[in-house]
Parts: structure tokens; sequence; C-alpha cells
């Protein structure tokens, strides 16, 4: 007797697939495979450049929240935060490495843990942190992609997320700057 279930089971995975591929030949603009390959002869276009302040909804509000407030005890503010405003430089390293442990921001004690976003180009990381000086009471100078380019240069071999005692003591803004 379960020979026949299994069989029935088979035979009705087989009708569902081939359903499948016959419906797909019907709606040749739903064939997946033609919608993954691109065109003979056309070229993909380039990503639309994104804002500050979409880069940072997508890259950094889940944590940091849509005004900067942050979330205690783990995610630190961003408005009127020190680390924010100060060194540009070392606000670069900790935007493309990451933060790791217990920091101190605006007087009380965070201890969560930020990933990098090396994966986002110079010219990105530079214009969301721009978003990050400039808005929510904020009024840090800009940073140039440029500068970003540096402080990832100097950080290449970093592969592990900072701690505030490592960025107390790395002196990342001499290095980066004429």
């Amino acid at each position: 007797m379960p020979t026949h279930r299994l069989m029935n089971a088979g035979l009705a995975l087989g009708l569902a697939a081939w359903a499948a591929v016959l419906w797909m030949r019907m709606n040749p603009t739903l064939d997946t495979a033609r919608l993954q390959a691109p065109a003979a002869g056309t070229s993909v276009p380039p990503a639309p450049r994104r804002s500050g302040s979409q880069l940072y909804a997508a890259e950094c509000s889940s944590c940091h929240q849509n005004r900067g407030e942050g979330r205690f005890p783990v995610f630190p503010p961003l408005a009127g935060s020190s680390r924010a405003n100060g060194d540009p430089y070392r606000l670069a390293a900790i935007t493309l490495h990451g933060l790791s442990g217990p920091i101190e921001a605006n007087g009380v004690r965070y201890s969560g843990l930020m990933p990098g976003l090396a994966h986002l180009n110079d010219e990105e990381i530079a214009t969301v942190l721009n978003h990050v000086r400039s808005s929510w009471g904020n009024a840090a100078a800009p940073l140039q992609a440029a500068d970003v380019a540096a402080v990832r240069g100097l950080t290449s071999r970093r592969h592990a997320p900072w701690t505030a005692a490592e960025l107390d003591a790395l002196g990342v803004a001499a290095q980066v700057q004429p």
C-alpha cells in the first residue's frame, strides 16, 4: 500500500513540473531564465546613485533609528554624538570596519556590535557620513571620497570591528592628513 502513495506523489510532482514548464512556454516574459540573462548586444545600466538619506535608511537606520537617536543599551545615538561630529577619519574607520564592545556616547554606556560597511564604495561612505554629520543637529565638516579611500588603504589589513580602546589609540587622522 505505501508504494501506491509514493507512486501517486511522484506522479503529482511530475505533473506539476510539466505544468510549470508548459505555463512558462506560454508566458515567455515570465520565464526566469530569460529574465536573468541580459539580451544580446545590450549592457546593464549602472545602479542609480543613492542620496545620503537613502543610504542611511538602507544601511544604518535599523540600528541607529530614523532620526539618529539610537537604541539604548545597544546602539548609540548619532544625533549630537562626539564620534559623528568629531574626527572624520576615525568615523570613516568605524564605518568601514565596524565597532564592538562597550563605548560611551553622550555620557551613556552602550554595548553592541556595528558591522562594517566596507561593501559600500568610497563615494557612498562619504555620502552617508556627510548625511550623518549634517543631520539631527549635527554640523560637522563634510568628508570627501578621497578621505575614505585613504582610510580604507591605511586600514586594509583590518578584518575585525574596532573597539573603543583601539580607536582612541588609532591616530588615523595624523596618518591621513597632509
